[in-house]
C-alpha cells in the first residue's frame, strides 16, 4: 500500500453513508452521484424528489445500500410514511452487514420510530425499541446519543434504577452531548420528571403579527401541531386537529400550528383555505422541529399548564384523535403549579454547506480505503460556554457566544460523510503504481468540533480536525495549495509561517468565489507530541466576514509542545 495525505477539507456534508457492495466502479460513481442529488434535492426540502433518488441509489446498488435505505427513511418520515420508513430501517440494518457503525446508526433510527410512532405505551413497540438500541450498543459502544435514548426510554415506563444507570454512563461518556448532560443530570436527580420532561423555551411570530412563547402560554394545555402542507396524513389529520379546537373551546386549551413549509405564500394560502383559526406559525429555519426533536410530520406536542410535555405522538391514524382527546383531559385535569417548569438548554446542530461544483472526475476504479484515524483519546473535549478545550491535545479555542455547537451525534456525521467523500475521491485518482490489492492507505483528519452561526446552512463556522502525521514544513503547506489550485480555488496569498502564543502555525486564506454561495476560509495547521497534525479552519461568506472572525485563530491555544 502506499500512503497519502489528505489536502484540507473545506466543506463537509451532514450525511453519513457506508460502502457500497459488489458493484462496479462506474455503478458505484453513479450510486454516489444519485445520494449526492438526493441530499441537495433534501436540504432545499423537496422531499418526494429526493426520496425518488435515494430510491434509484437503492435500485441501482441491487438494495445493498444501507445509507440509500436510511436516506429513504428521512425522507419517507417528512413525508408522513412512517409504515415503510421502520421497514426500510430494518432493511437498513441487513444491508449494512459489516458496517458495525452504520448498522448501529440503523437500529437506533428504528428504535426512535418505534418510540415516536407509539400510541400511547403499546407494549410490543417499546420493547422492539429497546431490542434495537441496546443491538445499537452493541454493534458501536460509542453511540452515546443510543445510551441516552435507552435510558429516557427506561425511565419513560417506569425503570428508573435501569435508566438511571444508563444515563449515568452516558453523562460520564466521552461522548456526551452538551445538549443532553444537563437534562440528563436533572433526571438522575429525579426520574420521575422523564414522565413530564419540561420542554424547551421558545418564542414564535404567528400569522397576523401575534407573537406565542412557552412564558404567554403558561396555565393552558397547548397542543403543538407540526405539520406541513405538502404531507399527506397532516392533510387528512386536519378535520381532527379542527374537532380538538371545537371540542375544548371552552376550556384552558391551544393549539399552535408550527409549520414546516418553505414557501410561505403557500403556508399562508393553505391555512386561510382551511380555515386553521388558532395560531399558526412557520419554521422557516427548523429551529422549532430541532428543539422538540421532531422527527417527521405530523408530530404532536402536548405541553401541560406547566409547560412539560405530557404527550407526544408521531404519524396520524385511527386512534390518534381518540388518544390525543385523553391526553388533553387528563392535562386539563392537572393543576397548574405555583413554580414554573425549568425549562432544559438547548444547542442546535449546524448543518454545513454543501460542496462547491469541481470539475468532471476521472474515471472511476475499484479501491479499497484503508483509513488511519487518530486514537479514541482525541474525541475527549467538550464545550463550556463558548470554549473548546481537549485535554488530550492541550488545546483550547473560544468562538463567538451566539453561535452553536455541533453535538456529537452531528460530529459522528460529518466524519462519515468526509470518509465517503475521500473513498469516492480515491476511486477517480490515478493510481501511481500497480498494487495487487488496489488499496490506499488515508490518515483521517476526524473532525473533534464543530460550532457556526446558523443552524441549517453552515458558514460562518469554525472547524477542529486532527490527524496523525508529522508531516508539516512550508514546503508541504505549499504542495497542499497547488494541489488546492487544481481543484479551482484561489489561494490569494502563499502559504505562511506564523506565530500564535508563541506556537509555531502555517496558515493558508482560502477562496472559492465561483461557488454557489462564494466562500473564503483561513486554516491554520501545526504539529502537536510530533505526530497529530492539528488543523482549524475558519469559513465565511465574504471577505469582511472572514476578517472580522480572524480573532477566533488568535484565541487558539496549544499547551503541549
Amino acid at each position: 500500500m502506499f500512503r497519502i495525505r489528505f489536502a484540507v477539507a473545506l466543506f463537509a456534508g451532514a450525511v453519513a453513508l457506508s460502502p457500497l457492495f459488489a458493484q462496479s466502479a462506474g455503478e458505484s460513481q453513479a450510486v454516489f452521484d444519485l445520494i449526492d442529488r438526493a441530499d441537495a434535492l433534501s436540504t432545499q426540502r423537496h422531499y418526494q424528489q429526493a426520496l425518488d433518488a435515494y430510491r434509484e441509489a437503492d435500485r441501482m446498488s441491487n438494495h445493498n445500500c444501507a445509507d440509500c435505505l436510511l436516506g429513504m427513511v428521512n425522507m419517507e418520515c417528512q413525508l408522513g410514511d412512517f409504515s415503510t420508513a421502520l421497514d426500510d430501517a430494518k432493511r437498513a440494518e441487513t444491508a449494512a452487514r459489516t458496517d458495525r457503525i452504520v448498522a448501529a446508526q440503523a437500529c437506533e433510527t428504528r428504535a426512535r420510530l418505534l418510540v415516536s410512532t407509539a400510541n400511547g405505551s403499546e407494549a410490543d413497540r417499546i420493547r422492539d425499541a429497546e431490542s434495537e438500541l441496546r443491538m445499537a450498543l452493541s454493534l458501536d459502544p460509542k453511540k452515546s446519543s443510543a445510551r441516552y435514548e435507552l435510558g429516557m426510554l427506561l425511565l419513560a415506563v417506569g425503570r428508573d434504577s435501569e435508566g438511571v444507570a444508563e444515563l449515568k454512563s452516558y453523562v460520564s461518556g466521552p461522548l456526551a452531548s452538551p445538549r443532553y448532560v444537563d437534562r440528563a443530570n436533572r433526571l438522575i436527580a429525579d426520574p420521575s420528571r422523564a414522565r413530564a420532561l419540561p420542554s424547551e423555551d421558545f418564542s414564535v411570530p404567528t400569522l397576523g403579527g401575534g407573537t406565542v412563547s412557552k412564558a404567554s402560554l403558561r396555565g393552558k394545555v397547548v397542543l403543538l401541531d407540526f405539520w406541513a402542507s405538502w404531507c399527506g396524513p397532516c392533510r387528512q389529520s386536519l378535520p381532527a386537529v379542527v374537532d380538538l379546537h371545537q371540542k375544548f373551546a371552552n376550556a384552558a386549551f391551544e393549539i399552535v400550528g408550527i409549520s414546516a413549509d418553505i414557501d410561505e405564500d403557500t403556508w399562508k394560502q393553505f391555512v386561510a383555505e382551511h380555515h386553521m383559526s388558532w395560531p399558526e406559525a412557520i419554521d422557516l429555519d427548523g429551529q422549532m422541529a430541532r428543539l422538540f426533536d421532531v422527527p417527521g410530520f405530523p408530530t404532536y406536542v402536548l405541553l401541560d399548564r406547566d409547560g412539560a410535555i405530557a404527550f407526544r405522538q408521531t404519524g396520524f391514524g385511527p386512534d390518534s384523535e381518540i388518544n390525543m382527546v385523553s391526553a388533553i383531559n387528563r392535562a386539563l385535569a392537572k393543576p397548574l403549579t405555583g413554580k414554573p417548569a425549568q425549562s432544559v438548554a438547548s444547542t442546535a446542530s449546524p448543518t454545513p454547506s454543501a460542496a462547491p461544483a469541481a470539475s468532471a472526475p476521472p474515471a472511476p476504479r475499484n479501491v479499497r480505503v484503508n483509513f488511519v484515524s487518530p486514537p479514541d483519546e482525541v474525541q475527549n473535549g467538550d464545550v463550556r460556554a463558548n470554549v473548546y478545550r481537549n485535554d488530550f491535545l492541550g488545546l483550547a479555542c473560544k468562538f463567538p457566544s451566539s453561535w452553536t455547537a455541533a453535538d456529537p451525534e452531528m460530529l459522528d456525521q460529518l466524519n462519515r460523510d468526509k470518509m465517503r467523500r475521500i473513498e469516492r475521491d480515491e476511486r477517480g485518482r490515478p493510481r501511481s503504481e500497480p498494487l495487487p490489492d488496489d488499496s490506499v492507505e488515508v490518515s483521517f483528519p476526524e473532525i473533534l468540533f464543530h460550532a457556526g452561526s446558523d443552524p441549517r446552512f453552515g458558514p460562518p463556522f469554525v472547524e477542529i480536525t486532527v490527524e496523525q502525521s508529522s508531516g508539516l514544513t512550508l514546503e508541504s503547506a505549499l504542495k497542499e495549495a497547488d494541489a488546492l489550485k487544481l481543484q479551482g480555488l484561489t489561494i490569494p496569498v502563499p502559504p505562511r509561517e506564523l506565530s500564535i502564543s508563541g506556537r509555531k502555525f502555517y496558515r493558508m486564506d482560502i477562496e472559492s468565489t465561483q461557488s454557489d454561495p462564494p466562500v473564503w476560509m483561513i486554516s491554520l495547521e501545526t504539529v502537536v507530541a510530533k505526530k497529530y497534525l492539528v488543523r482549524l479552519a475558519i469559513q465565511a461568506n465574504s471577505k469582511k466576514e472572514i476578517d472580522d472572525l480572524a480573532s477566533i485563530a488568535q484565541s487558539l491555544t496549544i499547551s503541549k509542545p
